[in-house]
């Protein structure tokens, strides 16, 4: 980042947030940075038993011209189907180019704290993908696809929905669109997604591309006037360049406005400062030839609209196929346009990412965008690892350009470190993005001390454990986040999934080991389709554990987001009255002003516990009957509604001798239903209707206990107001906010909707967390059929675990040890079913009620 003054951020500055990728040899953006630094060609060769094993003919293995080299991923066709709701057969079918983006959007979006959804903020998706070879090789060489119906086949296999299939799949609002324009795809993808951004059709956009090659066999027979290098090296700009070679990848990249990043708190990786789009059209020898003009005119269109002079910008990504026609002719285009833009000789590094990859088609564009600003954050630009001397048709000397075969450190200028991104495409459309580094974020107060909660959700229970290993890694390691920012991130930036757990934390170290802990096994996991489970029990005056400094102290930790008043708060939660300080309620009448008014026409004084069932009114717990004892009572009736709170405080005042005789009630039916410590159970009507209870009946109750035993059974979450839950870590027990935490902890590991967007301090910052864990396997219809053996019992020990909520990891457990719940039965043979493919009844299951003959039964079914 620049050490100098602050730069000033322009309306059209677009901020990249955050990025995701899988490349050759990378299968992640820290190991494909460490490979680009280390110079290392990421391209594989095969060995003749490897290009056997694969498949590969021996009379192609024996052909002269046949290069065994090629830039795969390797897990290229695995896929999680279940994390997206998929079934195996479903996602067999899918083109792996979309099931790769999809992972990768739900990587990217966790990584930058938006999974969560962006509350208000639009979210659009702009990408393209390569051809779909996948397809054809299936037509070519299965009859699978004679299970499936034309509608499947086109929205499992068209590039049209690439992109409105992430936006469904993880409720993304703003414009979905599919962008193909061959090679240039994934930077033009980015250049309309910075233009939607500016035009603010959304918020926040995710732009780039995909390439999978499904080709049978890896490698190629290269041909005479090929673009294929003879090979299978890729040497831009170099004297040995013969062309190129194509392979996999997959990039993906968030932006935002620049102005708004910095005011949300994001993480700025980079700024795109300016991009231009255009096309050769027809003045060039022909369609698939590139032209200095087009080039030429769009890289200076991107510098005019970036505000940058060329001589400011010290590092080209270039597009670099390493053909005999594309390198010279980019490269004249490059320096027309530089030297145009006052570029000094030599100011300039050139590179280009497919000397360490090859050409990834509709991903070539992203993958040079990543390198670049993974550069700009290093402040290094990696060496160029197969160049020795130019191409002689191209003169290096005295241009604008040099090119670094080692890595290359980059100072800081006058200006802040500037780059420019390449790509260009058969066809004639070609893109030119200018990136500046990332400006000095804004200085904040520091989060206030304290504990924090930190919340972590799965879909499934190993999955949950997985993830709270990462987090705890990541939480324990020298450049650790904030963790008031982890906390903030983990609540409003995930989505919420079933198996949950909680860690309250003062520090570092106690999160860390809070997290190990739930890796361990110590997690809490949310009742299927948990909403309103809770019933929050109100507590008698006098009676509570917390001293009223302390629950003052607890609402001071935690600002309240609005002065709510005490009509609002009652329907939601019970609360207390009671003797309060001088100093607390001055504190207390300030934020609820309404009810400070109310109180002092009555004649009484709210307690602190008022604000804390503000709080938790405020935060969405609803609760599904309310009780107390005593003046509980009395409050449970208020949120009831049987009484209104200016009768409710009357009577409380009546009954503390602030009043001369009792009020006159005017008691309503009650909306939910009241724990009663007069009857131990649930008030009737009759008597909720009746002045007399809550004038003298009222205060003779002590069978509260009771009431909620028979109400709420084991199921229900009980959160009291007051009095903290129990039990209570040692070091967490002298702690009021601590407290306050794991009630809130608990009501969210039950299932209870709360909103925590203001739990985190006044300027909570989204940083990079780890995603949520994907377990991947091969699918694809060209191999083999269903799964056999224990490939199948391992599938079925999966689904057993995910719909019987219960770790299954013996085969020879029988559905009866673990629940013999007919409808479980009837859900996991439906399951089942749908993801093999088969026809199951539950009846069938029973018959066969362990992995082991369940499995066996499904092999002789073929």
């Amino acid at each position: 980042m620049p050490d100098e003054t602050e730069v000033p951020v322009r309306p059209n500055d677009v901020a990249v947030i955050g990025m995701s990728g899988r490349f050759p040899g990378a299968p992640d953006l820290d190991t494909f940075w460490s490979r680009l630094r280390n110079g290392d060609e990421l391209l594989t060769t095969y060995t003749d038993a490897e290009l056997a094993a694969a498949g590969v003919p021996e009379r192609v293995r024996r052909d002269p011209r046949y290069v065994p080299r090629a830039a795969v991923l390797p897990d290229a066709f695995d896929f999680d189907p279940g994390f997206f709701g998929y079934t195996r057969r479903e996602a067999k079918l899918m083109d792996p180019q979309q099931r790769l983006m999809l992972e990768v959007a739900a990587e990217l979006l966790d990584t930058i704290g938006y999974a969560g959804g962006a509350g208000d903020q639009a979210v659009g998706v702009f990408a393209g993908a390569a051809m779909n070879s996948y397809l054809a090789n299936v037509v070519a060489r299965s009859c699978d696809l004679l299970t499936y119906d034309g509608i499947e086949l086109m929205v499992a296999n068209d590039k049209d929905y690439l992109t409105t299939r992430i936006s469904y799949k993880l409720d993304l609002t703003g414009p979905s669109v599919a962008v193909q324009t061959a090679c240039s795809t994934s930077l033009v993808a980015v250049h309309v997604a910075a233009q939607s951004l500016i035009a603010g059709e959304c918020d926040i956009a995710l732009a780039g591309g995909v390439s999978v090659i499904a080709n049978p066999y890896p490698g190629y027979v290269h041909g005479e006037g090929m673009m294929f290098s003879p090979d299978g090296r890729c040497r831009p700009f170099d004297v040995d360049a013969d062309g190129t070679t194509f392979g996999d990848g997959v990039g993906l990249v968030a932006l935002k406005r620049l102005a708004e990043a910095i005011e949300d708190g994001d993480r700025v990786l980079a700024v795109l400062k300016g991009s231009a789009v255009n096309n050769d059209g027809s003045a060039k020898i022909g369609y698939t030839a590139p032209s200095v003009e087009g080039q030429r005119a769009v890289i200076s269109e991107a510098h005019a609209i970036a505000e940058v002079g060329s001589d400011t910008i010290t590092y080209v990504e270039a597009h670099g196929t390493a053909t005999a026609l594309g390198d010279p002719i980019e490269f004249d285009a490059l320096s027309e346009a530089f030297v145009a833009g006052g570029a000094r000789p030599g100011q300039c590094a050139l590179g280009s990412v497919k000397a360490n990859v090859g050409h990834l088609a509709a991903a070539a564009g992203i993958a040079g965008f990543i390198k670049t600003v993974l550069a700009l954050g290093h402040r290094e630009i990696p060496g160029h690892p197969t160049f020795t001397r130019p191409n002689p048709r191209i003169d290096l000397d005295g241009s604008p350009f040099h090119i670094n075969t080692s890595p290359l450190s980059w100072p800081q200028g006058a200006t802040p470190r500037r780059a420019a991104v390449s790509s260009f495409a058969i066809g004639g459309t070609n893109a030119h993005v200018v990136l500046e580094e990332a400006p000095p974020l804004p200085a904040r107060l520091a989060p206030a001390a304290g504990p924090r909660l930190l919340a972590v959700s799965a879909k499934s229970d190993r999955a949950l454990r997985e993830l709270a290993e990462r987090l705890a890694g990541a939480l324990a390691g020298p450049d650790a986040p904030d963790l008031a920012d982890a906390a903030f991130t983990l609540r409003a930036g995930r989505r919420e999934f079933a198996y949950r757990g909680t860690v309250v934390a003062e520090d570092h170290a106690t999160a860390v080991d809070g997290l190990r802990a739930i890796a361990a096994g110590a997690a809490a996991q949310a009742a299927e389709d948990a909403t309103d489970v809770a019933a929050l029990r109100g507590i008698a005056a006098g009676t509570a554990a917390w001293s009223a400094e302390d629950q003052a102290t607890a609402v001071a930790g935690r600002p309240i987001a609005t002065a709510a008043r005490a009509a609002e708060a009652v329907p939601a939660v019970s609360f207390l009255f009671g003797e309060v300080p001088p100093e607390n309620f001055r504190v207390l009448a300030d934020r609820l002003p309404a009810v400070a008014a109310i109180a002092q026409r009555s004649g009484a004084t709210p307690a602190p516990g008022l604000v804390l069932a503000t709080l938790w009114a405020e935060s969405g717990a609803r609760p599904d009957a309310v009780g107390g004892a005593g003046s509980g009572e009395v409050l449970a009736a208020c949120f009831a509604g049987v009484l209104d709170e200016t009768d409710a405080l009357a009577l409380l005042s009546w009954r503390a001798g602030l009043l001369d005789s009792p009020p006159q009630l005017r008691p309503q039916l009650p909306r939910i239903p009241i724990l009663s410590a007069v009857v131990g159970g649930e008030l009737p009507p009759a008597r909720a209707l009746d002045p007399l209870h809550w004038t003298r009946d009222v205060w003779t109750g002590s069978r509260l206990a009771e009431a909620f035993a028979g109400r709420t059974g084991d199921a229900a979450t009980v959160v009291n107001i007051g009095i903290p839950a129990e039990p209570l870590p040692e070091d967490v027990t002298s702690s009021p906010v601590a407290r306050l935490l794991h009630d809130a902890a608990r009501l969210w590991t039950a299932g209870v909707p709360v909103d925590w967007s203001d739990w985190f301090g006044d300027e909570p910052r989204r940083v990079p967390l780890p995603a949520h864990p994907l377990y991947r396997s091969r699918l694809r219809l060209d191999e083999a059929g269903p799964p056999r053996g224990e490939e199948l019992k391992r599938l079925l020990a999966k689904l057993w675990t995910e719909v019987l909520r219960t770790e299954v990891d013996r085969y020879d457990l029988s559905i009866f040890d673990i629940d013999d719940d007919p409808v479980l039965a009837v859900r996991l043979a439906r399951r089942i079913g749908t993801e093999l493919g088969v026809s199951l009844t539950a009846i069938e299951l029973l018959r066969h009620p362990t992995i082991d003959r369940l499995a066996a039964q499904l092999d002789r079914a073929g």
